[in-house]
């Protein structure tokens, strides 16, 4: 049964379903942007407000760090590791000392930001601070990867700027998606010129899906997207 590592968001978690029952996952790191990732474990004081087991974890594990213990704990099971850069999209948050977490919806909802001494500094995303801080760590990223010795694919499709009931210009936090899609541009470009196996998706292909089941979102795609991500996801295994 083949193992995938998913590092990212329900782009690449939703594409499970697609792949077959005999795939499994043998970890699933998700709300860690690399930045967050690759710095040591930080400290965010205070009692978390959300309700979700699974939202809490993402969270306490951004705080700590644990994509590196994760892959290692992992590797054995894993026979490839699949990554998206949907999580990265809010920026993060300086806490000092070389420190930082994600800025995502579930740190929002946590309250935690609100319990400290003094709020940390956001680092939007696509800022020259942010790339800069995220090609220093991606490439820690890659190179851990890389010394597992399995493949990596990296899921790279646009965000649709249409849904599949016609509605049109989507957008996400006040920007269209086609905004959005030229400030990951960079971000992806990297990633190829490290070697990366980056799945391009275009407008051509992806389409939001109104009935998604996690809602109508620009990443929230129709079937066909899966299934040009399942194939590419198993190209790299064989």
């Amino acid at each position: 049964m083949p193992g995938m590592f998913i590092y990212g968001s329900c782009v690449s978690r939703d594409t499970k379903p697609y792949l077959g029952d005999d795939w499994t996952i043998s970890d699933y790191v998700a709300r860690q942007g690399m930045i967050s990732a690759a710095s040591p474990r930080a400290v965010l004081r205070g009692e978390s407000a959300l309700k979700s087991k699974f939202q809490n974890q993402c969270v306490r594990n951004d705080i700590r760090s644990t994509l590196f213990s994760a892959i290692e704990a992992a590797t054995p099971k894993t026979d490839v590791f699949v990554l998206d850069l949907v999580d990265e999209r809010l920026g993060v948050y300086d806490l000092g000392n070389g420190t930082y977490v994600t800025q995502t919806w579930e740190l929002e909802e946590s309250k935690l930001l609100q319990q400290q001494q003094t709020k940390p500094r956001l680092i939007p995303f696509a800022s020259d601070e942010h790339y800069q801080l995220w090609t220093k760590a991606a490439d820690v990223v890659l190179e851990r990867i890389k010394a597992t010795g399995r493949p990596l694919i990296v899921l790279s499709p646009e965000w649709s700027e249409t849904a599949d009931n016609g509605q049109e210009k989507l957008q996400y936090r006040g920007y269209f998606s086609s905004t959005w899609n030229k400030l990951y541009a960079p971000y992806f470009d990297h990633l190829r010129s490290r070697g990366c196996n980056v799945l391009s998706v275009g407008q051509d292909t992806v389409k939001a899906a109104a009935g998604h089941q996690w809602g109508l979102a620009p990443y929230h795609y129709v079937d066909a997207v899966y299934h040009r991500m399942r194939d590419a996801i198993t190209a790299a295994v064989k």
